[in-house]
């Protein structure tokens, strides 16, 4: 791929994270005004088939550029993991809805700033990866230890928002509805944690190879 492909996938792969930090702006919007969740939902489903397109077009162009079908997948799938952890936010706001949540506990929250401050470092991710150098090496390792403890963080989270769950005195829907929304959030962060892999194997790859998989030719 020439130079000018190169940019407009990683401008494309760059748009996904944006939106997908769109996504996380409503979601926290709308549980500071849960009685409007069904409409912010309904602005955040826009933005995942925003997401969509903006996917459609990364894909087509790197099929029409990229005639190394191993090469074409590695970087197929980077863009793809970051557009499933928009699909699941998506998903986690109609859970929301779907579960008529009505009021929002403090793990619930607790959750969903887990979820924005991942989103962020994500973002940050992908950028260094556009502009990567072996010089820049050390930031982007950072950067990975950085992302990997909002995971281990939130998995210990996880564990004592359940254990409360089912160790407290909770009406048994409230149980149902609260282990949906947990759940969701812990699915979340199994699509960050791939996505922020695909970032940490393109480098190690290509510090032990000449060949770039996004360089141009």
């Amino acid at each position: 791929m020439n130079n000018e492909d190169r940019e407009f996938l990683f401008d494309q792969a760059q748009k996904l994270s944006e939106l997908l930090n769109e996504e996380c702006v409503e979601l926290l919007g709308m549980l500071e005004k849960i009685e409007d969740r069904v409409a912010i939902s309904r602005r955040i489903n826009k933005l995942e088939d925003d997401a969509d397109h903006v996917f459609h077009a990364f894909a087509d162009r790197l099929h029409a550029v990229e005639q190394d079908p191993e090469k074409r997948m590695s970087i197929f799938q980077m863009a793809r993991h970051i557009e499933e952890c928009v699909d699941m936010i998506d998903e986690l706001s109609m859970t929301i809805v779907r579960y008529n949540t009505r009021t929002v506990n403090p793990g619930i929250k607790a959750s969903v700033n887990a979820i924005a401050g991942c989103g962020k470092k994500e973002a940050h991710l992908l950028n260094l990866l556009r502009t990567y150098s072996p010089e820049n090496k050390e930031l982007f390792l950072r950067a990975i230890n950085e992302f990997d403890a909002f995971k281990v963080d939130f998995y210990k989270m996880y564990d004592m928002l359940i254990f409360g769950l089912f160790s407290q005195a909770h009406d048994t829907v409230d149980i149902i509805r609260c282990k949906a929304i947990y759940d969701a959030v812990k699915d979340i962060f199994k699509a960050f944690e791939v996505s922020a892999d695909d970032c940490y194997k393109y480098v190690m790859a290509r510090d032990n190879s000449p060949e770039d998989v996004f360089a141009a030719d």
